[in-house]
């Protein structure tokens, strides 16, 4: 038997732009993998392992920059996407998560691959929802409603994961011959967002302010490329002589004279080097940064102002110095400052940030060399593979010392 509030909801999401979806098969879930896969508009890839579905999934949408749909069955299956699920909620990438489910009257009844999953991934989502077991005219209309929020509210910044549990009673399959039938008029509730604006009288407080600092650091956070934003930036960093330190996350390696070296440069135990690379203003924007030896310096060198630059919520203060965070897009923001001049001494930091980052690319240039005697490594490999990456290759790094590695060697344009 057909689920009317199943079909309605892979119409739905059609019609809010979720076009690829990942199915892990079971039993439970064969009413969302039936209405998924008939969907003409719905690009359907089947992978069982839930936990390879979900790290697809991720990659996916954080590529696509829209959200993708995972469907999996009830049980431990829905656990195995957590670990995505987590890196999705933390790197703000956009997942709609179907996790199938046995009604609620089966839930702590010892009955098979039934375990509580109602809210399973806990904080690690945007929000959870469960829908209506039932399928009256009111149960229906309630279930399209969370579906069209949920999918809304993952791409809402900070963009993430959101989860739909779906208790599924038998059967689970159509009978013989009955047509799969998508509600072209089911409702859809459409979101159109637009992006904070800064004031005009904010903006000149912004630009004084910015004046003020005669040393300025900026620091890119792990983001999706964006070449209108590398533009902007390496405009900034040679007209104001600012410089731009750059983890291999943050996708701003074609900015010419970035610091992509601060892992190894922030090594040296030099009390007035790092004094003379302190920053009076540090700018970032984006998420994580790998560098622990850069963490280490902001923190036990803070700058005198930090400025974080985000469309909006809460910024964390990842170096213990934060004084401002302005809501905005960061392109939007450094446009608003880039015709300004640099200031006394900022072109002698920038200097200093330069030199450092010279003496770094000399001291692995050095390691690599061929006259040393060690054996070959990871390292080497991973350099290795960097420099013989195709053109416009699109690059995934594992976590722990593979991107560890990757950052501290870096890429060349």
């Amino acid at each position: 038997m057909l689920l009317p509030s199943v079909t309605n909801l892979v119409q739905i999401c059609a019609a809010q732009g979720v076009s690829q979806v990942i199915l892990s098969p079971g039993s439970r879930c064969a009413p969302l993998a039936l209405a998924f896969v008939r969907h003409p508009d719905i690009a359907v890839r089947t992978i069982s392992d839930e936990r390879s579905a979900a790290f697809t999934g991720v990659g996916m949408a954080q590529r696509m920059q829209q959200p993708v749909g995972l469907v999996c069955t009830s049980g431990s299956a829905a656990y195995n996407y957590a670990p995505a699920v987590a890196e999705a909620f933390f790197q703000q990438i956009p997942l709609i998560i179907f996790t199938a489910d046995r009604p609620p009257e089966w839930i702590d009844q010892l009955d098979g691959q039934t375990i509580r999953q109602r809210e399973i991934y806990g904080r690690h989502v945007k929000a959870s929802y469960e829908l209506p077991v039932g399928q009256t005219e009111a149960d229906i209309h309630y279930a399209g409603r969370i579906v069209s929020e949920a999918i809304n509210l993952s791409q809402i910044y900070p963009c993430g994961p959101v989860h739909i549990n779906v208790p599924v009673r038998e059967p689970f399959y159509p009978a013989a011959g009955e047509e799969m039938v998508f509600d072209q008029s089911v409702k859809v509730i459409q979101q159109v967002s637009g992006e904070p604006q800064l004031l005009s009288s904010q903006i000149k407080t912004l630009r004084e302010a910015w004046q003020s600092y005669p040393r300025k650091l900026m620091f890119c956070g792990q983001q999706p490329y964006d070449a209108a934003l590398t533009e902007i930036l390496q405009t900034i960093s040679t007209t104001q002589q600012i410089p731009v330190v750059a983890d291999i996350i943050a996708n701003q390696h074609e900015v010419e004279g970035a610091i992509r070296h601060a892992d190894v440069l922030l090594a040296q135990q030099d009390s007035k080097l790092k004094e003379q690379l302190q920053p009076d203003l540090l700018i970032t924007f984006g998420l994580s940064v790998i560098s622990k030896n850069l963490k280490l310096f902001l923190r036990q060198h803070p700058a005198k102002g930090h400025w974080h630059i985000q469309p909006g919520g809460a910024a964390a203060d990842t170096f213990r110095s934060l004084t401002r965070v302005v809501h905005s897009q960061p392109i939007h923001f450094f446009r608003a400052v880039a015709d300004l001049t640099a200031p006394a001494g900022q072109a002698d930091f920038y200097q200093s940030w330069q030199q450092q980052e010279k003496k770094a690319v000399q001291v692995l240039e050095q390691f690599f060399s061929p006259e040393k005697s060690h054996q070959p490594g990871e390292f080497e490999a991973v350099r290795l593979a960097l420099q013989h990456l195709p053109a416009n290759a699109d690059l995934h790094l594992a976590n722990s010392m593979a991107v560890r590695y990757a950052n501290l060697t870096g890429l060349r344009t």
